[in-house]
């Protein structure tokens, strides 16, 4: 009887033992991932343009297999269309040819798939990808700072990642949306958000800004993390709407490549639409003229 009842109460270490048990498949990746991202941004286009092109290919098969796994093929190459056509037009800095032309394949999704949901899991599809990924080239491609801007949304995100994924399994506490993502702890969010301002001060330090603008970083660190955070939280909304847990299993520990960038896409959209709407932002942060 009393082997039973050691036998019985084992499962919670186990258990806590399972939740580590990914951690060194998520390092080894993350250091790929990190050293191929810092390599095509440093050369520029074409490399980082060609990088963008294999992810995009990626994260288009993976939204086709989640939004409709019955017709993967055409929803795949639909996306596919969409998407590499934007980044295409940005790598030769038209990023305005890159959303007209998404414009177009949401126009054209109408007539592959007739109902309002079909057309919005299409015409997403391609927005969703092609548009951050079609900033990400224009960014890098702006200059003087385009380098500085890429590597600043790098470490900003990376040191939001880890950080929230660790405060999150070191001191738990509450859930922010046990329906969405069990994982997802308040916790970690604070400990992301500060860790992304943290980075932004450090970039602005690094990048020899002005000192008056060393708390203009530090916010724009939080609120980049922040918004990357929420659209980790947004993702899973998406993969709970489409009955998954995982965009994939190309990248071990982490899912998919949809599962590994979707922050880095939502900080793209970000500071992509603050410098459309203010391009003299760069040139203020960084205290060079555009």
């Amino acid at each position: 009887m009393g082997e039973l009842i050691l036998t019985r109460a084992d499962p919670a270490p186990a258990r806590e033992r399972s939740d580590w048990s990914d951690l060194g498949a998520r390092v080894v990746s993350g250091l790929v991932l990190a050293s191929g991202g810092v390599a095509a941004a440093y050369f520029g286009s074409p490399w980082l343009a060609g990088a963008c092109g294999a992810a995009v290919v990626a994260m288009s098969w993976e939204w086709a297999r989640m939004s409709e796994p019955e017709q993967t093929t055409p929803a795949f190459l639909f996306a596919l269309a969409g998407s590499l056509g934007a980044v295409m037009f940005s790598s030769w800095q038209h990023l305005d040819y890159a959303v007209i032309w998404l414009a177009l394949c949401c126009i054209a999704s109408a007539f592959r798939r007739r109902t309002l949901t079909g057309v919005i899991e299409t015409a997403g599809g391609a927005f969703y990808i092609g548009l951050p990924a079609a900033i990400f080239v224009w960014l890098r491609d702006r200059a003087p700072e385009g380098l500085e801007t890429i590597l600043a949304l790098f470490a900003i995100i990376w040191a939001s990642d880890i950080f929230a994924y660790f405060g999150g399994k070191i001191i738990g506490g509450p859930k922010i949306a046990q329906g969405l993502s069990p994982n997802k702890t308040y916790s970690g969010i604070i400990a992301g958000v500060a860790a992304g301002a943290v980075a932004g001060l450090g970039c602005g330090i690094l990048f020899h800004a002005d000192p008056q603008y060393h708390v203009a970083w530090l916010m724009i660190g939080a609120l980049i993390a922040f918004t990357g955070l929420m659209c980790d939280l947004f993702e899973s909304f998406l993969k709970r709407r489409f009955g998954v847990k995982d965009a994939s299993r190309l990248i071990p520990g982490h899912g998919g490549v949809l599962d590994r960038i979707d922050s880095l896409m939502a900080a793209s959209l970000l500071v992509g639409g603050a410098l459309a709407f203010g391009p003299r932002a760069t040139s203020l942060l960084f205290g060079t003229g555009l």
